[in-house]
């Protein structure tokens, strides 16, 4: 891998009259440079892999998407 950035969205409830607000979604938009010679589609596919293996995502009581984009220089 060349480079990786990650600009997550959250969306927030920020409750009423004095409730604590809360995240009620996130989104991940991770951007990954990789080398000419390397495997987009496999990359992606690791992406992928390790978002439903994702401890943190999984623990949360909101969904978390992501939507990786993959480059190659």
């Amino acid at each position: 891998m060349q480079e990786y950035r990650d600009e997550a969205i959250a969306i927030m409830d920020e409750g009423s009259s004095g409730h604590a607000g809360r995240f009620i979604s996130a989104t991940l938009k991770p951007r990954v440079r990789i080398s000419s010679e390397s495997d987009a589609v496999k990359a992606l596919a690791l992406h992928e892999d390790a978002h439903r293996a994702c401890f943190i995502a999984n623990s949360l009581n909101f969904p978390v998407k992501c939507e990786a984009l993959i480059e190659k220089d």
